[in-house]
């Protein structure tokens, strides 16, 4: 059997991928889990379906074992929003620690076998009175949205919802979450993924929504590759996959100094060889990947430079 390493008994490993100087405030500690992929069935692809179960109960365990503040999930918490899989997500997530946000994602919503939940019932099925939701999590103020269009895979979120939720917010450090990317993607993904599908419409007016509403940091999903970058001055932060290469989640640590944003790894040596072996054969992906990871060296993911791109 596989294991995480470890930085001592009861902790899990991290690596850092940024360091930014804002948001501050007190201690607190967010975990964002995304691309799940739930399900008991399949086998293979990018989004490695064998082992949806094993990584989504892993990263749960863990939010217990770091005595984070409250867990969000980041969109396509299912393979193909089928009742089966929303079971089995129910069950996982009923051991994760609250406050939990869990935001839709177009798999989610999307053709399936079987009629999908709209997002309004995704919303209620885990407690929220429906989309923007906003909830504290230590001493941040999480803003959770839904950005997609049902039955498609681009997403999309209305600017005057984001101006109208300027007023509403807590005066604290806030972070955005939604499943689809705001800024740019990583150079190395381009021409290779499509911006149309695999970023939200009206970018740049959501960005500046965004900062008039106090959002300070804003993380998403969908891409299934971690990545920072700064977009019309907000940092931004692409959650990986907690299946796809490389497996794993996000923490977020606020303090009075700054935030940190680490990645935590879900599984060992074999596991992510695996991974990696099943995600340069993606059509759209793996060339990207394999750019920026060696076949011998997964340790080295890169996180894209911060920079001011339109």
């Amino acid at each position: 059997m596989e294991t995480v390493t470890r930085n001592r008994p009861g902790q899990v490993a991290t690596r850092q991928l940024a360091r930014f100087d804002e948001p501050t405030g007190p201690v607190s500690r967010l975990a964002v889990v995304s691309d799940a992929h739930l399900t008991e069935t399949g086998h293979g692809t990018l989004k490695m379906l064998h082992r949806t179960k094993q990584r989504l109960r892993t990263a749960v365990g863990d939010t217990r074992r770091l005595g984070v503040d409250g867990v969000v999930v980041a969109g396509d918490l299912t393979a193909d929003g089928t009742d089966a899989e929303y079971r089995l997500a129910d069950r996982l997530l009923g051991a994760a620690t609250s406050p939990q946000v869990v935001l839709p994602g177009n798999h989610d919503v999307g053709p399936s076998r079987g009629e999908p939940p709209a997002p309004d019932e995704v919303a209620s099925r885990y407690g929220h009175e429906g989309y923007p939701v906003g909830t504290t999590v230590g001493g941040l103020s999480v803003l959770g949205l839904d950005s997609t269009v049902p039955g498609r895979i681009h997403g999309r979120v209305d600017p005057d919802t984001l101006r109208a939720e300027a007023d509403s917010l807590a005066e604290q450090p806030t972070v955005a979450v939604l499943h689809h990317p705001v800024a740019p993607l990583p150079e190395s993904f381009r021409g290779l993924v499509g911006r149309s599908t695999h970023r939200i419409r009206q970018p740049a007016a959501v960005a500046d929504a965004l900062t008039a509403a106090g959002v300070e940091l804003v993380v998403s999903g969908h891409l299934h590759w971690p990545f920072v970058t700064r977009y019309r001055g907000l940092f931004v932060v692409g959650a990986p996959s907690t299946a796809s290469f490389p497996p794993s989640y996000l923490l977020i640590e606020t303090d009075p100094e700054g935030t940190t944003v680490s990645l935590v790894p879900l599984a060992g040596p074999e596991g992510v060889r695996e991974a990696y072996e099943f995600a340069i054969e993606d059509e759209l992906r793996g060339e990207a990947i394999e750019r920026v990871v060696s076949d011998t060296d997964h340790d080295g993911i890169p996180a894209a430079q911060p920079t001011e791109k339109h």
